[in-house]
């Protein structure tokens, strides 16, 4: 049973609701609207070995004073 996060159209709240039936109709927790959108969700899964590292504030080689656009020191 797939979990689904919802913004109330109305109020602005972010509910998550377990979604036993595609025929369901939501409403909102906060004010019981039923102006709701569906928001992306990042992808979990369990048992990976390596985990993504966001951005550093560094160029495009992720170190201080490199070239900062994708390019020649950006290529294998």
């Amino acid at each position: 049973m797939p979990i689904y996060e919802y913004k109330c159209e109305n109020c602005g709240a972010v509910s998550e609701f377990i979604i036993f039936n595609e025929d369901e109709k939501l409403r909102c927790n906060s004010c019981e609207s039923d102006k709701l959108t569906k928001l992306m969700s990042a992808h979990n899964t369990a048992g990976l070995s390596q985990q993504f590292e966001g951005p550093t504030n560094g160029g495009c080689c992720g170190s201080p004073n490199s070239c900062g656009a994708p390019g020649s020191c950006c290529s294998g």
